[in-house]
């Protein structure tokens, strides 16, 4: 057992205590579950990646902790595609292919380790396993097209998730080095920490930044300190109804209908939504709009005006208008530049 201290384990305890702040900040500020799941599962796991690349060196009689290791920083690549993708699609959980996808690195990541036992072909394997994982979210690119040009966040979604897929890239191709002997593998753990402590530098600006808007992880108005058990049972019930009915595609959804459905006062409607989402009740439903709009102009040659209709607007005009504020263009213009791309 070695007690020598390095540069290397300076920068694995650097990461190491800035991925638990994370965690920590994380769970302390997050709204429901469904959106703080991913990003801690990631950072957890950055953070166990961490803490064996500082244990390591002074367990190096132990195959059992080098193993470990390299699973933990090997299945780094699947919870970064799920991360993306959550980041992506305004915080609902990512598809099941995703979750596959981790599912299926972690078994193979488990046999190699089981079978084989050998940390080349464990990084080999591991880092097929990476790039397999970008290639699917590469496949689902079109439907990140409009990230670069979406005013609710200033782009900031769309270059934080090139920012993780470059980091991820970097960190694959360091390894590819060390594989080769071109690096030495002290060198590469050092890359390695330097390009996982970046991420979580990523995380704890861009990312806690635009979540509020994006997909409210990080969300909590201080106004929401008010909000009772009763209030936060109708925020769970207009979630719903955005998420799972939808209500707001239908034309001149309104605040009364919001107060019907929920069987009370439109007062109490306006003060709830306000405290919780931080945005009036019309802005949210432009917003919602807007987000479904973009996938039917991408995916479909409906006319604009049918487009605006089956989202929920009124008129054609007010789509025009509302569009044009959100994403810097109209609607036609967006679809002929998704063509022309």
């Amino acid at each position: 057992m070695t007690s020598s201290f390095t540069f290397g384990d300076v920068l694995a305890i650097l990461g190491l205590f800035q991925s638990l702040y994370l965690l920590v900040y994380i769970v302390f500020r997050a709204g429901e579950l469904r959106h703080v799941i991913v990003p801690f599962l990631c950072f957890f796991i950055l953070a166990l990646s961490f803490l064996a690349d500082f244990a390591v060196p002074r367990f190096n009689q132990s195959s059992a902790v080098d193993t470990i290791r390299n699973m933990v920083w090997l299945s780094l690549p699947a919870f970064s595609v799920l991360l993306i993708a959550q980041v992506a699609d305004f915080g609902r959980l990512p598809k099941r292919i995703y979750w596959g996808l981790l599912f299926l690195n972690i078994v193979i990541l488990l046999l190699t380790a089981t079978i084989f036992n050998h940390p080349d072909i464990m990084l080999t394997i591991g880092n097929i396993m990476g790039c397999l994982c970008f290639l699917v979210l590469w496949g689902s690119r079109k439907s990140f097209a409009d990230l670069r040009e979406d005013k609710l966040t200033k782009g900031e979604r769309y270059w934080l998730i090139v920012s993780l897929v470059i980091m991820n890239a970097m960190i694959i191709f360091a390894s590819l080095l060390s594989l080769s002997n071109i690096i030495p593998e002290v060198s590469f753990v050092m890359i390695r920490d330097v390009l996982g402590i970046g991420m979580v530098y990523l995380a704890s600006t861009s990312l806690l930044r635009i979540y509020p808007r994006a997909i409210r992880l990080i969300e909590k108005q201080t106004t929401q300190k008010k909000l009772s058990d009763g209030d936060k049972e109708i925020i769970e019930k207009i979630q719903n109804l955005f998420d799972l009915d939808k209500v707001y595609q239908e034309a001149n959804f309104s605040r009364t209908d919001l107060a019907r459905e929920l069987n009370m006062p439109e007062a109490n409607v306006s003060r709830i939504v306000s405290a919780h989402f931080g945005k009036s009740l019309p802005q949210i439903i432009n917003d919602l709009r807007v987000r479904d709009s973009l996938q039917l102009l991408r995916q479909t040659d409906a006319p604009i005006s049918v487009v605006a209709e089956q989202v929920g607007f009124a008129s054609l005009p007010t789509f025009n208008r509302v569009f044009k504020d959100a994403m810097g263009k109209s609607p036609s213009e967006y679809r002929q530049k998704q063509k022309n791309g």
